[in-house]
């Protein structure tokens, strides 16, 4: 649906739009390759393009990498069993949630007199692992399955290369689940590990994250972005205003008069993500006009042109 919508105003755009100016090549990157567009006043208003004022600000350095969510070992309690007998019934599977005080299982045993001592769940949470079978023959101790309580969670972050070495524990720290868009879970590093990784030559490093709605679930996979603790400056933008083509990212710029406005793409090198915003490093002069609603469409309809161009 999000992409008819799109479709539908690039049409509306290149119909509306008075002309390709040229095939140019913004004096921002050489390699944009996309016809700057010219609107009419009433195109502006029909298409909704919005602009902002690009303003340059210190925002927070960070840097991006990635991350998975796993249970937190401290909040996982092993199950045994309180007699020797045998395991009469299993009332549970891996993954299946329980509450504290639940009955988890039954063992069969000569020393009570009833027959059969209940094992009930020390915690609410998940269970992670079923040690024993219906009919096993156990000894009091032995393990029959562990709950993992899922109300705080790890996140295993990947360090790579020179970010290990400015990675510390305390960094604020935020992640992004594709699960979940827009929400963001913020922790800091709790610890980092002393040696890197053969497989994945990164340095292992873990944040405590707060999961009460128990919407995390071990095994997600998680965008990261670490401060540093330093800062840098840049041009915050919203992150919708960024286009993504194939490797490149660009941004379209408003130029020209009120009467016969025209954009042309940029190129942009990207900073660190800053709430809803993301900041840009190069591409972006302060002052310029950014066009922050409709840039995908004004990039699609200069794209329509400038293959029109070279098919002439």
């Amino acid at each position: 649906m999000r992409w008819a919508r799109r479709q539908g105003l690039t049409l509306l755009i290149v119909s509306l739009t008075v002309g390709a100016c040229h095939r140019g090549k913004s004096r921002h990157s050489a390699d944009a390759g996309n016809a700057t567009v010219t609107l009419t006043p009433r195109a502006l208003a029909v298409t909704g393009v919005a602009t902002e004022t690009a303003t340059a600000s210190s925002v927070p350095e960070s840097f991006s990498t990635t991350g998975e969510i796993g249970f937190d070992p401290s909040r996982v309690v092993a199950v045994n069993a309180p007699v020797t007998g045998r395991v009469q019934r299993l009332l549970v599977g891996v993954g299946d949630r329980v509450n504290a005080g639940d009955t988890l299982a039954t063992v069969q045993s000569p020393e009570f007199l009833s027959g059969a001592a209940v094992v009930t769940a020390p915690r609410a949470g998940v269970i992670t692992v079923l040690a024993a079978g219906p009919q096993q023959l156990v000894t009091a101790g032995t393990e029959l399955m562990r709950v993992a309580g899922i109300d705080r969670v790890w996140l295993r972050v990947d360090l790579y290369a020179q970010y290990a070495s400015l990675a510390r524990s305390d960094l604020p720290v935020e992640a992004r689940v594709a699960a979940f868009p827009g929400q963001v879970w913020k922790g800091r590093l709790a610890g980092v590990a002393p040696n890197v990784d053969s497989v994945t030559q990164a340095v292992a490093a873990r944040v405590v994250l707060d999961n009460s709605d128990h919407r995390l679930l071990p095994g997600m996979y998680a965008d990261v972005q670490v401060q540093t603790g330093g800062s840098i400056r840049g041009i915050l933008i919203p992150r919708e205003a960024v286009i993504h083509d194939g490797g490149r990212q660009l941004v379209m710029i408003r130029q020209g008069t009120a009467e016969s406005p025209n954009f042309f793409p940029s190129v942009v090198q990207l900073g660190p993500v800053v709430d809803t915003r993301v900041a840009v490093l190069r591409g972006v002069n302060p002052g310029e006009q950014v066009v922050v609603k409709g840039g995908y469409e004004l990039y699609s309809a200069g794209y329509a042109f400038a293959r029109g161009a070279e098919e002439e």
